[in-house]
């Protein structure tokens, strides 16, 4: 029996809401050469995604501004992990979620995303700058139904969830020894976040950020990358407009090469993370190599068991 003053107790007293961060650093033992290569489970979050940090900032933050009162309703565009964590996390403070997804999100998906408490509205797929995108949608709901509108790829709360968290759980694992974080950028929040907190005590790594083949944030022109899921394949966030200036540089990963790292990783490492992992461990693989000090971090964001279909 566990110790009434066992870390697990107590953040088990907190419930299931306290349970999110705190992930775990593993280092790669089979796949890696050259500099050592740690991932971050964040697969491991209550949700299965590193999203549950985001979800828990922003909400908050929409609290303390008073924006939220009790009962009232949360509202996000995700077709993703971000989805999923709003839902369950709105639902569990006590709040009512409405999630705008993509036209031609998959039906498990969207029936998990009710089934944790959320209306589902569909946008259709169109340009960024449509009126109708699911982004714009969902601010236009928020404002006539009288709710709160996230916006996960503008909001700081987003960037301040990962400099505050996930940041200083790395820092407090590896310290200095950092010598490169590399991450994809989806809104650019973890990137931003880490990078800020990694700076600003005068670690130096290096911080390489993630993309899919042909993204516009690897092209600069409005380009429609290859599909890995989590990665910004045809936008750019407001966050990483920003931001962008704390990265210094930026690879391509193309589909393949993220499906097959992310296989490798499952079957030989025993890290069951997701096809954003992928993309990450691929780039950290040859960051490690070229590294002539520290060691090279890194996030699984998600679980592969998200994307079975690709098995």
């Amino acid at each position: 029996m566990l110790a009434p003053d066992h870390p697990s107790v107590q953040r088990a007293e907190e419930g299931v809401v306290g349970l999110i961060g705190r992930t775990p650093l593993v280092r790669l033992r089979k796949i890696a050469s050259g500099a050592p290569v740690y991932v971050k489970l964040e697969y491991l979050n209550p949700t299965g995604s590193h999203k549950d940090r985001i979800a828990l900032y922003m909400i908050r933050e929409a609290e303390q501004r008073g924006l939220l009162k009790p009962g009232g309703l949360v509202v996000e565009a995700s077709s993703g992990n971000t989805a999923i964590s709003v839902a369950w996390l709105a639902s569990q403070l006590g709040y009512k979620p409405l999630i705008v997804v993509d036209e031609g999100t998959s039906p498990a998906k969207v029936a998990l995303i009710k089934a944790l408490g959320a209306e589902v509205v569909f946008a259709p797929k169109v340009p960024w700058d449509h009126p109708d995108h699911a982004i714009k949608l969902a601010g236009k709901l928020a404002a006539e139904r009288g709710g709160v509108f996230l916006n996960q790829f503008e909001n700081e709360a987003n960037v301040r969830a990962h400099y505050e968290t996930t940041a200083a759980e790395i820092y407090g694992g590896l310290g200095s020894g950092i010598g490169a974080f590399v991450m994809g950028i989806g809104t650019g929040g973890t990137i931003a976040g880490v990078a800020k907190f990694l700076k600003e005590r005068g670690v130096p790594a290096s911080i390489v950020g993630v993309v899919p083949k042909g993204s516009p944030i690897a092209t600069g022109r409005p380009t429609l990358g290859e599909p890995v899921e989590g990665l910004a394949t045809s936008t750019v966030s407001g966050i990483y407009s920003k931001y962008s200036g704390l990265i210094d540089e930026v690879v391509e990963v193309g589909y393949e090469e993220a499906r097959e790292t992310m296989l490798k990783l499952a079957k030989e490492e025993g890290v069951l993370g997701g096809l954003s992992t992928g993309a990450n461990v691929a780039v950290a693989l040859k960051v490690a190599e070229r590294l002539e000090k520290g060691a090279v971090v890194t996030l699984a964001p998600d679980s592969i068991f998200r994307y079975t279909h690709l098995l």
